[in-house]
């Protein structure tokens, strides 16, 4: 101890003596490294305290140097000094100014011992407390350095002694009570504010800091004082504790002689426990106090105590900490050599584990149990094993250890060297009679063969195979899984145990469990350079497990490309159609574990990719069914795209239709891949571009289910594929060849029936005068040719028609009473049959009312009918689908708000009965949907009724009984209806004309694709067999006027179509361009990004010139 407080003590000695020393009878200690033990105090304020340097911990001590020299070494503080020195302090603006290590002047003349600096700065208005960045006042650095003149002149102008760190809550008393500083602590403890108060308080207590400091002078100064040696710390440790972590013997010596004066008892004060449970005897062990424990014991410490922590007694810890001299000690005062702790170890497995091994010797000589077992069936032996302490297992064999001896999970103690890799043990273990060790399985069935054989070095391997007879039988030990040690090697990649074990060749076809070998363990844990070498030295790469995977079939399954190179090398037999039990392929593997990269690996080897397992399933069906789009892209992109898509009699669907159906992106990928253009520049006369429809229109004889790739799009609404240039381009030249004329011919014919009707209907209607009331004749003028012609070429129309529909009914079935279009034109039919059949009979089959009734709906029911069937006619029918998408959204929202409408026309009806527009509720119903459109008649119907007080002629009735409350109501009206209803159909109209056009769109589109696909439904086999096209090219700049007149209502030749073939950039055929397309995007993604990132530093520069130009500071 006189060693750490030289530094600090001063030169002179006062009463002939140096501070005293402790006296230590020594320690034996072990060589090897022991882990950290938890103190059982505040051992973080007691390292703070120990280190007499600056309030930070450090270590690095050196003599405090002379006033010169530290003036020198502190240019800042030496400049202030002389400062002061000069007695120069009225231009000095804040002598309480902190320098860059947060210490002020008076801090600094503190530490060099300059008295006069001092006076001067406290006469100039110096903070006496003033605390520095570590929270130590003027006061705390004179203790520190000793400074007792200082001490005693800083106390004298009023320093606060109470002040403690802001860390570790010491005071200045406690810092001289540690260090040692007697006269210091005398000068502190004569403060009348000091001599008032009591020492026994705090975290804990000066007295507690003088017995870790040590020096007996102090504790007897504090003593004298009124210390209390029983006061407890906030961890409950006593005096006695603080003394036994250092070990001083004459201050444990003063606290026996204090605790006999004071106590009635001196065992009760040794024994104190602190808050772990710990006596100052566990202490004394822990830290190899020999002579403190000797004291301790002498006065009745219980040598047999166990903490509250880890149950250990003193015993445990000398054992642990390897202190020879305490266990002799112990022992001597008749410790229990067997005693357990929390673990039920006892102190040999503590001096076993940390290779203590005159210690194991001595306890064993003093009647220790050799196979003493823990919780974990673990004895001294195994646990010296366990941690490598070679000395320790010597020992215990030279003694008798049962080398046969296993623990809870059966290891062996070769078992233990290998798991935690002590080679160095497994060499002594070999050098003993381990004939038995070897055979010895743990709960797992493994020797120590297999988990050698499991370690990436074959060094222990290698001890354990020297010497050894029937290697044969040894290596041939199965585990649970009826793994061998080669498989276990193969397993875990171990390379040079494999390299080893390799030797033995009659394990190179032993199969484990689920007869897998061990070139199938290897492969299904990525080990490719384990593969490559078993496959040296001939291992089977056909060789099949239970579920007839090779170990191919694996290396796809866990994504190791490298694997799959290695198994199908040319020079080995090839296994890549080799189909498992379920007939899948690798190919098949592939799809459904995503393994991309192999997946190209496997195209570009030439897999077959029309093979089908038990399923009837391709490698793009299983794509499809696991929806693993990438991997169906990696398909489509490759150059034999065209063999993945071709069909192969199956299930009955056409990949194609799948991809529509489920995975979208992935078709629109096959259309990219059906156009190709020539090598000519767009402008080129001779410029083509060729489609291959043979995806979306197979041929009329393919052997699956009746499949039109467009109308499969338009089932499942995918707008991207049917506006795509493949898709169009069919759905063009299927109607110019099989829809084009016909739907003309049904137009113009159509259109003829209308223009008949019409002329039938306008013709009678000025012949015929109508009146419906029955009293009345009706007045009827001589029939013309024409009327008595056109009936019958109408009811021709009509007969021609229906059964048309009804043909078309039995073969749509249910599907056609869903197209509202069918309805409509059977009604119509209906309509225009009840106005013609009078003119045919020539009698009044019904009335004439019931007859014009009919007409006029007819009639109007043929010009909708007409307008609509405008639809499939190019540009024309965009518009006519637009009206009907808004005409739907309209009933839509009228529906919505049609009981508020009849809820006001109700209410006009009360209120207006006496009115012409409001006689009843269906009259009042029709003048709301009118005012709706804006006729509300206010002057008429109110203002002038009001006003002038109108009445009912022949009456006193008003025409508004209720003038107020009808204004107020009809106000309500207007804002209501007139302003938001109406607002709000405009602006679904108007508003939201994208989304109805887009809407539109697609909704044209799907009509197109259902009317070429009813078309061809239409046609016989033959003749859609002889018109049947599987390739179109187009040369775009080579359309002639008389090509444009045959092509005419096609949209083959339509400029925005050539338009959109000649800007063929996005139409790439190969996976190298698709490759180049991401880069581009790539490179513009990160262009785009620069620039973002270059517009913000602009923007900041300029926000920055403006805060300058502004004079705005972070500070305001």
């Amino acid at each position: 101890m006189s060693g750490l407080l030289s530094p600090y003590r001063s030169v002179r000695v006062s009463n002939e003596k140096d501070s005293p020393s402790i006296s230590s009878r020594g320690t034996q200690s072990s060589n090897i490294s022991l882990t950290k033990v938890e103190p059982l105090i505040d051992y973080e304020s007691l390292e703070l305290i120990s280190n007499p340097g600056s309030g930070r911990i450090s270590r690095n001590l050196t003599p405090t140097p002379s006033l010169e020299t530290k003036i020198e070494a502190n240019k800042l503080a030496g400049n202030g000094l002389l400062y002061f020195s000069n007695d120069s302090f009225s231009g000095m603006k804040n002598v309480n100014a902190m320098d860059s290590e947060g210490l002020s002047a008076l801090h600094r003349a503190v530490r060099v011992d300059d008295v006069s600096t001092v006076v001067s700065l406290l006469d100039n208005g110096a903070d006496i407390n003033i605390k520095g960045k570590s929270g130590l006042t003027p006061l705390h650095a004179a203790v520190r350095f000793e400074r007792a003149e200082i001490v005693k002149l800083l106390l004298e102008r009023g320093a606060d002694p109470f002040i403690a760190e802001n860390e570790h809550h010491m005071t200045a008393l406690h810092l001289a009570a540690r260090r040692g500083f007697t006269e210091i602590s005398s000068l502190l403890l004569n403060d009348s504010r000091v001599k008032g108060t009591s020492l026994n308080q705090g975290t804990f207590s000066p007295f507690h800091m003088a017995c870790l400091g040590g020096n007996r002078e102090t504790c007897e100064l504090l003593l004298k004082n009124g210390a209390d040696i029983m006061y407890k710390a906030a961890n409950h440790s006593t005096s006695l504790h603080f003394a036994a972590y250092k070990g001083y013997e004459e201050t444990f010596q003063l606290l026996i002689e204090t605790a006999s004066k004071r106590l009635s008892t001196v065992n009760e004060f040794v024994n104190e426990i602190n808050q772990e449970g710990s006596t100052a005897l566990h202490i004394a062990c822990m830290r190899g106090h020999d002579g403190v424990a000797d004291l301790l014991m002498r006065h009745g410490a219980d040598r047999d105590a166990v903490n509250w922590v880890a149950c250990t007694s003193p015993l445990h810890l000398a054992a642990k900490h390897g202190h020879l001299t305490l266990v002799e000690l112990l022992i001597l005062y008749g410790a229990v050599i067997d005693g357990r702790d929390g673990k039920l170890r006892t102190p040999i497995h503590s001096a076993a584990a940390f290779n203590h091994g005159r210690i194991v010797e001595l306890l064993l000589e003093n009647g220790a149990e050799l196979e003493a077992k823990d919780t974990l069936w673990m004895t001294p032996f195994l646990i010296a094993v366990t941690n490598g302490a070679n000395q320790s297992v010597k020992v215990l064999l030279d003694h008798g250890a049962e080398i046969t001896a296993t623990d809870a999970s059966l290891n062996s103690c070769l078992h233990l060297a290998i798991m935690y890799r002590k080679p160095e043990i497994v060499r002594i273990l070999t050098e003993r009679d381990t004939d038995k060790v070897l055979l010895l399985k743990d709960k797992d069935l493994q020797t120590v063969f297999h988990l050698a054989a499991g370690l990436e070095d074959s060094k222990i391997l290698e001890i354990l195979l020297k010497g050894v007879l029937q290697k044969d039988v040894l290596l041939n030990e199965r585990d649970v899984n009826d793994k061998t040690p080669f498989h276990v090697a193969a397993e875990n990649g171990s390379l040079h145990c494999v390299e080893v074990l390799a030797n033995f060749t009659f394990l190179l076809d032993e199969r484990a469990e689920g007869a897998v070998s061990a070139l199938h363990l290897a492969t299904n844990n990525k080990h490719a350079e384990t593969c490559e070498l078993l496959i040296s030295k001939g291992a089977d790469v056909t060789s099949t497990d239970v579920h007839g995977c090779t170990a191919l079939h694996m290396a796809v399954k866990v994504g190791s490309l490298k694997t799959v190179k290695i198994l199908l090398n040319c020079l080995l037999p090839s296994t890549l159609e080799k189909k498992d039990s379920r007939k899948n392929t690798p190919l098949h593997v592939a799809c459904m574990h995503n393994r991309r990269d192999i997946l190209k690996y496997f195209l570009d080897k030439g897999a077959d990719v029309t093979a089908r397992n038990d399923r009837n399933m391709t490698c793009l069906d299983v794509a499809i069914e696991w929806e693993a789009g990438e991997v169906a892209k990696t398909l489509m992109k490759h150059q034999r795209w065209e063999e993945v898509l071709q069909y192969t009699p199956g299930n009955g669907v056409s990949p194609m239709k799948t991809l529509i159906e489920k995975l979208p992106d992935v078709a629109e990928i096959v259309l990219d891949q059906c156009i190709s253009y020539s090598a000519l520049p767009p402008s080129h006369e001779d410029f083509s571009v060729r489609f291959n429809f043979i995806p979306l229109d197979p041929d009329a004889n393919a052997e699956f289910d009746k499949y039109f790739g467009p109308a499969c799009m338009a089932v499942h609404r995918r707008e991207k594929l049917l506006n795509h240039k493949v898709t169009q381009a069919l759905l063009r030249w299927k109607w110019m060849v099989l829809g084009k004329f016909i739907s003309i011919f049904n137009t113009l014919v159509f259109a003829f029936f209308v223009v008949s009707f019409s002329c039938l209907v306008v013709k009678e209607r000025e012949k015929v005068t109508l009146s419906f009331i029955l009293s009345e004749t009706t007045v009827q003028e001589s029939k013309s040719s024409f009327s008595k012609t056109a009936p019958y070429v109408i009811l021709a129309f009509l007969v021609i028609q229906l059964i048309k529909e009804v043909i078309q009914a039995l073969w749509m079935r249910l599907s056609y009473f869903k197209d509202p279009t069918n309805l409509l034109e059977l009604v119509m039919y209906g309509m225009v049959l009840t106005f013609t059949l009078p003119f045919i009979y020539g009698t009044e089959t019904y009335s004439m009312k019931t007859q014009w009734i009919a007409g006029v709906l007819g009639l109007l029911l043929c010009y909708i009918s007409l307008t609509l069937s405008l639809r499939r006619f190019g540009g024309l029918g965009l518009y006519v689908t637009m009206y009907v998408e808004v005409f739907f959204t309209f009933l839509k929202v009228i529906s919505t708000f049609v009981i508020a409408l009849a809820g006001f026309a109700l209410v006009f009806f009360v209120l207006l009965k006496e009115q012409d527009n409001f006689p009843n509720f269906w009259l009042a119903l029709a003048k709301i949907y009118v005012m709706m459109a804006g006729e509300l008649e206010y002057t008429a119907t109110l203002v002038v009724n009001i006003v002038n007080n109108n009445t009912v002629p022949g009456t006193d009735v008003p025409y508004v009984p209720l003038p107020i409350l009808t204004i107020c109501l009809f106000l309500l009206f207007v804002l209501m209806v007139c302003v938001v209803l109406v607002n709000l159909l405009v602006g679904l109209a108007v508003g939201d004309i994208e989304s109805i056009q887009r809407t539109a769109s697609l909704r044209a589109l799907i009509d197109q694709v259902l009317l070429v696909d009813g078309i061809m439904k239409s046609y016989p086999r033959f003749i859609l067999r002889s018109v049947h096209k599987s390739y179109l090219e187009i040369k775009p700049n080579q359309n002639s006027f008389v090509k444009r007149v045959a092509l005419s209502g096609t949209d083959l030749t339509d400029q925005d179509f050539m338009d959109m073939l000649l800007n063929h950039k996005s139409g790439t055929s190969t996976a190298e361009e698709w490759v180049t397309n991401d880069q581009v995007w790539q490179e513009r993604q990160e262009e785009s990004i620069r620039k973002l990132q270059a517009t913000v530093e602009a923007q900041g520069k300029l926000l920055n010139a403006m805060a300058e130009r502004l004079k705005i500071t972070e500070y305001e």
